[in-house]
């Protein structure tokens, strides 16, 4: 967290959303939550997975990622609880209708020393250059819940014909018919990455909360959510800050190319080049908020250069952005986030996200967001 200290007789303007986000209910006859909820945890050189009530081992492992994916295949929700789990590969979501949670204190990272045989491809100007692997991988699963809490390594390796590196999360719908092969299912980021997370192709993915913890990277994000070839998407307030008094940031939301009906309620930057960039897409925000004077505030922009989707080109674009609030008179910011204990708080809890910006007469400004998520089955 990065604040500056209050001046006495400020005032305090908050503007709070509030969202809640439930599961699909499961029909007639389903476990309880208790029994569809399992708890990953480091215990010497094994990942274990026990129930949510009890100490009996389910399944255990040398390499985390089995242990969490042994996880996802067998119960409705997998938490992951504090500690260092250095994963041989990506973490690949096996089925439909799961939640992941990385629970403050996680700390997930790639195994540098084994092969990594993920790979979601990147068009650059090198071509073939980049290997991408995903912690976190969604290929083409729907009603995915994906909470991030904890820490997700940024791990990158380059040579002089070959590169490689990790995303934090993504999640992947692209398909032989060029539509949309993700459905419905959330993304709710408040810890650390050092990359921006991808939704690729995905239709109706709820995004109400992404505020990065990344007081210590060097320089701000260029990027924090990326989306290419998604439809219907609906996000809260997203947030990129700066790690660093008076330095800067990139985008906040990165629309590459080719989305449609993306509906944005905030984005939050600090001097920002480019609080959002619209490249063949169309989409609508209720309120960008710039913490100094931006760079650029935004671009759009009818023609894109396609990274990942395959998706047909239409060569249109509209952005409609309802307010801009400009606070170029900002001393300071501080990012404040409110998760609670968990897995005592399961099955429903809450997460605050709150930045408080300090002006140069003493008052502040504050934007704050909750999300509401509930992991309850039918019981």
């Amino acid at each position: 967290m990065r604040s500056t200290h209050a001046k006495s007789n400020f005032l305090l303007l908050t503007a709070t959303f509030v969202g809640l986000v439930s599961m699909p209910s499961l029909s007639a006859g389903a476990k309880p939550w208790k029994e569809e909820t399992v708890l990953i945890s480091s215990q010497g050189d094994q990942t274990v997975v026990r129930p949510f009530e009890g100490d009996r081992i389910l399944f255990k492992n040398a390499d985390p990622q089995l242990a969490i994916e042994w996880g996802l295949a067998n119960a409705r929700t997998t938490v992951v609880l504090a500690g260092k789990y250095v994963v041989s590969d990506c973490i690949d979501i096996p089925r439909d209708d799961v939640t992941l949670i990385i629970n403050q204190g996680a700390e997930i990272s790639l195994n540098p020393e084994t092969e990594h045989n993920a790979d979601i491809g990147f068009r650059s100007r090198r071509p073939g250059y980049w290997q991408i692997v995903p912690l976190v991988y969604n290929h083409g699963h729907h009603n995915v819940r994906v909470i991030h809490l904890g820490t997700l390594v940024h791990s990158v390796w380059q040579e002089e014909q070959r590169g490689k590196q990790t995303f934090p999360i993504v999640f992947d719908g692209r398909n032989d018919k060029r539509t949309c092969g993700v459905e419905g299912g959330l993304l709710l980021v408040a810890g650390s990455a050092a990359q921006s997370c991808l939704l690729l192709d995905s239709r109706g993915v709820h995004v109400p909360l992404f505020a990065l913890d990344y007081a210590s990277l060097e320089s701000g994000l260029d990027g924090v959510l990326t989306l290419e070839g998604c439809e219907d998407c609906r996000l809260g307030m997203i947030v990129n800050l700066a790690p660093k008094p008076g330095s800067t940031t990139g985008e906040t939301v990165d629309l590459n190319s080719r989305n449609r009906g993306i509906a944005i309620e905030r984005l939050v930057g600090e001097r920002s080049n480019e609080i959002i960039d619209c490249n063949e897409s169309h989409a609508t925000v209720g309120e960008i908020v710039s913490i100094g004077k931006p760079q650029k505030l935004l671009t759009s922009s009818k023609g894109s250069g396609p990274r990942w989707t395959s998706k047909p080109q239409t060569g249109s674009v509209s952005l409609d952005v309802k307010q801009k609030t400009i606070l170029e008179d900002a001393a300071g910011v501080a990012l404040r986030l409110d998760v609670p204990t968990l897995p005592d708080a399961l099955p429903r809890f809450t997460v605050r996200a709150t930045v408080e910006v300090t002006l140069k007469d003493g008052s502040k400004k504050a934007f704050a967001k909750e999300a509401e998520i509930d992991v309850q089955s039918a019981e």
